[in-house]
């Protein structure tokens, strides 16, 4: 029987797969489409298809997105998902092969989160299943000894200091990309009285938001207005970084916060190479810039940085003592 193994980075928005001897399979949002048929429910589409269909039109599926903040919040969907991601990577055999996979999870979860994940996942087809935090896959993907990293992704921003003996301090808190668009939403109906829809928001942040001060562009939205008529109106680059602020110092707190409690050993480290940090929210023009000032530290954005927790988890696959060292874990 073949023996496939697979590094999975389940974040709170995106399900990011690596294959050990091939590397980088899917990347995609964790959402689907789901059909009911007679008195269950099927995949119809599902992750970027299931987005572009979410900005046209929905027709009589239903919008399903089974992770929450890097949680399961749908144990049936979240299987149906995963059951879907795997179909598309692996070819169909007449003996279906052994699937081996190290999940890479938030570190706030608490053991009943982490043995659903783990059913959920058996459900799906995989055999074996081992859960690393996922700060220990960003420090196998740098190679350090020790380090403290910083991962702004859409539902969580996650803060860590990590030696390779396991996580000396950290935290996860709902604070990141979605909490970066709420904050965006009201602050435009507040100025403007227009409600913005959440695919316009994404949009509108990835494309325009920045953090550089002499950014003085505008652009232009339409949403609907108090009085439920549509209506446009001109966002300024101004306008959604003061929505944000506040967001990002409480980030640049929480970063404060994890560096008090560090031991002095691993501090030292941490001050020989600064801060790593990574995550789709990270990309933000000028946003790492802003946040150096508040500490005397450099902050490094890792490269592939939607991508190295995956990447980071494959290196337990390849180096079988790295996760023995961390956690105990022996992988056969």
């Amino acid at each position: 029987m073949t023996t496939i193994e697979l590094s999975i980075d389940l974040g709170s928005k995106f399900v990011t797969i690596y294959q050990r001897g091939i590397g980088l399979v899917l990347r995609e949002p964790a959402i689907a489409l789901a059909q009911k048929v007679r008195d269950r429910y099927e995949i119809r589409e599902a992750g970027y298809r299931a987005e572009s269909i979410i900005s046209t039109s929905l027709g009589g599926a239903k919008l399903i997105a089974p992770v929450r903040e890097g949680l399961i919040a749908d144990d049936e969907m979240f299987v149906l998902l995963m059951k879907h991601f795997l179909k598309r990577i692996i070819p169909s055999s007449v003996v279906p092969p052994r699937i081996k996979a190290i999940v890479s999870i938030t570190c706030s979860m608490t053991n009943s989160d982490r043995k659903a994940v783990e059913k959920c996942l058996v459900k799906a087809g995989i055999k074996e299943v081992t859960l690393v935090e996922s700060p220990l896959s960003l420090l196998a993907y740098t190679g350090s000894i020790g380090g403290l990293f910083v991962d702004i992704g859409g539902g969580k921003t996650e803060v860590a200091a990590v030696t390779n003996h396991g996580i000396a301090c950290g935290v996860s808190v709902n604070i990141a990309g979605d909490a970066f668009n709420a904050a965006i939403i009201d602050k435009v109906y507040m100025l403007y009285g227009v409600k913005l829809g959440e695919y316009t928001v994404e949009k509108l942040k990835k494309n325009a938001l920045s953090f550089y001060l002499n950014d003085e562009g505008s652009y232009a939205v339409s949403g609907g207005g108090k009085d439920g008529t549509p209506k446009s109106v001109c966002i300024t680059a101004a306008d959604m970084r003061d929505a944000v602020l506040p967001l990002v110092d409480d980030i640049i707190e929480v970063i404060m916060n994890v560096l008090n409690q560090t031991p002095p050993e691993l501090a030292a480290e941490i001050l020989r190479k600064g801060i790593f940090v990574t995550g789709g929210s990270s990309h933000i023009p000028g946003l790492i810039e802003y946040m150096e000032q508040a500490f005397e530290l450099p902050l490094t954005p890792l490269y592939d940085g939607e991508n190295c927790v995956a990447i980071g988890g494959a290196k337990f696959l390849e180096d079988r003592g790295l996760l023995s060292d961390l956690l105990g874990v022996r992988l056969d």
